[in-house]
């Protein structure tokens, strides 16, 4: 009798152990091959509300855009990345009127000649093996063309300021990491956790800090999502915005990401963003501000990223 228990829990054993299984691990990360090339596109639609002496003034803004990857050279942490854009469009609207810059839009318009000479035109982006953008190199060269466009000498001025705001060379640093899934150095399995402190694109003094999680492992394919923490840094640094307008700003709020990425290449498949931002901004007494002006605000993003390897 002792000898047929013992072997019919054997026999449990032998059959519980059928049905467990080992729980997978793997290394994140992005790997790179000398001449392999992605493009990304970007959709990301923005809601602006704030109230200026007690009136509310909302405004929308908007931007697509397409950019081309291509691995030129390997470093000991990553790669380096030459980076073009291929189409490009940005939109605002506000109670003032609507403003908008089409790399494909009719060639008649002046905005439309400064972002259709941007195109195609070479920066570097050097990308580590966990997300991190550690340099952008030659941004400068996106503008270069401008001064031949017939511009007068203010509304030159005026736009090379706009574009290094948008397009400088932290800007793009910010913006293309915004687009990058962080990984952690270890392995990780399913449930598992890691975090990671990113900048605000715009250069705005503004970081989130992310908690990222390995949501399910599929095959070819892994959902990894962040949930992330705005806060404003330095609420003393003057922000230059356009038309010489100085501020300030004291802004915090929250993130929700959620991506699909290729376990193989770690390259992200798609991303969606969405933040939300509140607080004020402040603006600086000069020109036709007397006095400083406090202006509430909330910032409504939502973004979409898609990556394709050619």
């Amino acid at each position: 009798m002792k000898k047929m228990k013992t072997m019919y829990f054997a026999l449990l054993l032998f059959l519980a152990s059928g049905f467990i299984t080992p729980v997978k691990e793997v290394k994140l990360e992005y790997t790179f091959k000398i001449g392999d090339e992605y493009t990304m596109t970007q959709v990301t639609k923005q809601t602006i509300k704030q109230s200026i002496m007690g009136t509310e003034q909302n405004g929308e803004n908007g931007y697509t855009g397409e950019m081309k990857f291509k691995v030129i050279e390997l470093t000991d942490k990553g790669a380096k990345l030459e980076t073009q854009f291929l189409t490009l469009k940005n939109s605002s609207k506000t109670i003032m009127g609507e403003v908008t810059m089409d790399s494909e839009g009719p060639g008649e318009s002046v905005q439309n000649k400064v972002f259709k000479s941007m195109m195609k035109k070479s920066f570097i982006i050097t990308l580590n093996t966990t997300g991190v953008v550690e340099n952008v190199e030659g941004a400068e060269n996106l503008w270069s063309d401008i001064g031949s466009l017939g511009l007068d000498e203010n509304t030159l001025a005026t736009t090379k300021q706009s574009l290094e705001q948008l397009l400088g060379k932290s800007s793009l640093k910010n913006n293309f990491e915004q687009a990058m899934v962080y990984y952690t150095d270890k392995k990780v399995k399913q449930g598992d956790t890691w975090n990671s402190k990113n900048a605000f694109p715009m250069d705005f003094p503004i970081q989130v800090d992310n908690s990222w999680s390995l949501v399910s492992l599929t095959g070819t394919t892994a959902k990894v999502n962040a949930d992330g923490i705005y806060t404003t840094t330095d609420m003393g640094k003057i922000i230059n915005l356009p038309n010489g307008i100085k501020a300030k700003i004291d802004l915090n709020g929250k993130q929700v990401m959620m991506s699909t990425v290729n376990v193989k290449t770690g390259w992200p498949i798609d991303l969606q963003i969405r933040s939300e931002l509140k607080g004020k901004m402040i603006l600086l007494a000069g020109g036709l501000l007397p006095e400083d002006m406090e202006v509430p605000m909330e910032i409504l993003t939502e973004t979409t990223y898609k990556i394709v390897k050619k």
